[in-house]
């Protein structure tokens, strides 16, 4: 029929109905995206409170500990609330807690060859307690070695050529290891030096005598060290002692009298008799090392059999040792005709009783005697023979580089 289209309206209302379908999908995407965003809120945190931990320096299981590693114990996450540390034969070691609690420290050094036990109680923040538990065990040494060190406590005012001589009982093959160890403190400060003598013996002493009055003071820290090939120091020692006034004695060999200086200002001369040809005295600077109100005098301390040509047992009066060797300023009441005009002595300063009574009341350990155009020179290891080697030779003697300049 004309005017009449009936398949389009069925695809009218189709396309219609799709669009608002198809409106209706993009309206509802849209509405989303406008909606208000919301969040949620962290729910409060439910991790632990992290338990205390415990470390030990050096820590629990090591052995072959240096004894004088300081030995702490440390708490993390809390508090340290006790520490024992005990040896195998439960001695106690000291120690104490810093003011936080945090950290214990031993108060002594450790032992030679010894397994500590540790045992820390701690707290932490829950008010949770827990125990940690181990062992510390020490090295055990080959040997050990124990210094002897003069001047010591004993010894009193000493002069001032008296070098600081330190010996071991044991060799030292590590020699810069010890030598680290050893401390001179001066008051005033005085630069010095160490030399050694041989493997067990190391002497110190300033580039010229001590200046009168000093103050010294010397530590051997030593304890715990391996000075070499397994062998440890078995003490540490402290010393202290005082120079006194400087007091030296000067004899000219072609001239025969000896001349005593206290600070440097004449106070006294003897006449005195040298070595004489078969037994020279040897030229050098010698310091006092001991002294005997009576002694008596062997050849056979110096390998001459006194039955034997050149032998000889004296007792004398107011003997001043002056060398190992057996060279003493002392009384010569038979020599007094010849004192001072020839050398008549088997080495010895020969001196009247008189004289030699002053000098053993007015001189001492440490004071100086120099003698010139006599013998040969005095060895630097006869008695403290040190001043007879240059600065130079001295210092080359130590086993550290010389300070840097």
């Amino acid at each position: 029929m004309p005017g009449v289209r009936p398949l389009r309206t069925p695809l009218l209302v189709l396309t219609v109905l799709s669009a608002v379908l198809l409106s209706g999908c993009r309206s509802g995407t849209e509405t989303d995206a406008a909606a208000p965003t919301t969040t949620t809120a962290a729910a409060p945190s439910t991790a632990e409170v992290p338990t205390a931990v415990v470390s030990v320096d050096p820590p629990l299981g090591s052995t072959e500990v240096d004894p004088v590693t300081p030995l702490r114990v440390n708490a993390g996450h809390g508090t340290l609330t006790s520490v024992t540390v005990t040896a195998a034969d439960g001695t106690p070691l000291a120690g104490a807690l810093d003011p936080t609690g945090v950290t214990w420290t031993a108060a002594a050094d450790l032992a030679y060859a010894t397994d500590y036990s540790v045992s820390a109680t701690t707290t932490d923040a829950a008010g949770r307690t827990g125990t940690t538990s181990g062992t510390v065990g020490t090295v055990s040494p080959r040997t050990l070695t124990m210094p002897t060190v003069f001047p010591n406590a004993d010894t009193g005012v000493v002069g001032v050529g008296q070098p600081i001589a330190i010996t071991f009982d044991e060799d030292v093959t590590d020699r810069a290891a010890v030598e680290r160890r050893l401390s001179v403190v001066t008051t005033p400060a005085v630069a010095g030096s160490w030399s050694w003598l041989s493997d067990r013996s190391v002497h110190y002493r300033p580039a010229e005598f001590w200046p009168a009055y000093t103050h010294v003071a010397v530590d051997v820290d030593t304890y715990g060290l391996d000075v070499g090939d397994g062998v440890h120091g078995e003490a540490s020692k402290h010393v202290e002692f005082d120079i006194g006034p400087k007091r030296v004695g000067v004899v000219d060999a072609d001239e025969l009298v000896l001349r005593l200086y206290v600070d440097d200002a004449l106070v006294r001369e003897m006449p005195t008799s040298l070595g004489k040809d078969s037994s020279p005295t040897p030229s050098g600077t010698y310091v006092v090392m001991q002294q005997s109100r009576e002694y008596t005098m062997d050849s056979s301390t110096y390998g001459v059999p006194i039955d034997q040509p050149g032998g000889y047992r004296t007792p004398v009066q107011y003997a001043s040792r002056l060398s190992n060797s057996g060279i003493f300023v002392h009384g010569a009441p038979w020599s007094v005709g010849d004192q001072g005009r020839r050398n008549v002595s088997h080495g010895c300063l020969n001196v009247s009783v008189a004289n030699a009574g002053w000098f053993y009341e007015n001189f001492g350990r440490g004071d100086v005697v120099q003698v010139s155009n006599a013998g040969g020179q005095l060895d630097a290891t006869d008695g403290f023979g040190d001043w007879n080697v240059s600065w130079e030779e001295w210092v080359a003697g130590s086993a550290l580089p010389p300070p840097a300049a």
